[in-house]
């Protein structure tokens, strides 16, 4: 049990009920009660509580006749919402697809959830295929581009260890974070931290692709200083520091 769960503020029931909304991944079109207990580990009366309530309050959508639910309208107004509030996203927009385009790679925009960096923009390039990562999904914080990129730039997320150590003298002298098969032995990429003021938890901009289509030299001499240098760029237009 966490620190928080130990609290007498912690509202246990609205945990669960976050739970259950969370235990859904890219890709799932419909989950069963059965599958979300499995996947949170509650009892499957608790669960089918959960998904009554969540489903009553528009945050699920039960597909009848069966039992299966699918994510409502209000998690996606939800989602718009907390897009909204990133304010740089539409100046964003077109210099990160511009890279995608130039790169042929993956660029998303990534912040932190929980132990992981979980991508909340995704850039594709417009005439190339490129890595099947979409909007939703999580990257371990210690072993992917991104996830290191933001504990670099942010010392107090992590323990002092080696690879943090690498990682913020890597970020001071070449701007950018490499991970060569970090997450997966497939796949290279670079990321770099992105601020809006002192104080916030920083967001990762990154590029991404198998390792057949970027290879070190590709990663090293082209990607990263592109991504570095497109996220200043990015960083001044807004008036950031």
């Amino acid at each position: 049990m966490s620190d928080a769960e130990r609290d007498r503020r912690f509202a246990s029931t609205l945990a669960k009920g976050l739970q259950v909304m969370q235990a859904f991944k890219p890709g799932d079109v419909s989950l069963g009660n059965r599958e979300l207990a499995r996947r949170t580990g509650m009892p499957p009366s608790t669960v089918a509580r959960m998904t009554f309530t969540l489903a009553s309050m528009g945050f699920l959508e039960q597909l009848h006749p069966s039992e299966a639910y699918r994510l409502g309208p209000s998690v996606m107004a939800l989602g718009y919402t907390a897009r909204a509030g990133l304010s740089f996203l539409p100046m964003a927009e077109n210099v990160m697809q511009q890279l995608a385009d130039d790169t042929g790679v993956l660029v998303a925009l990534s912040m932190r959830h929980g132990d992981a960096a979980m991508l909340t923009r995704c850039w594709r390039p417009r005439n190339a295929s490129s890595l099947w990562l979409s909007e939703g999904h999580r990257l371990p914080m210690e072993q992917s581009a991104p996830g290191r990129a933001i504990l670099a730039a942010d010392p107090t997320l992590v323990a002092e260890t080696e690879q943090a150590r690498a990682d913020r003298e890597q970020l001071e002298s070449r701007g950018y974070v490499i991970s060569y098969g970090g997450w997966n032995s497939g796949v290279n990429a670079c990321a770099v931290p992105f601020q809006t003021a002192l104080g916030t938890q920083p967001f990762a901009f990154l590029c991404g692709a198998n390792a057949s289509d970027l290879n070190t030299e590709k990663l090293e001499r082209v990607v990263a200083p592109r991504l570095r240098d497109t996220v200043q760029t990015l960083r001044h237009s807004l008036g950031y520091m």
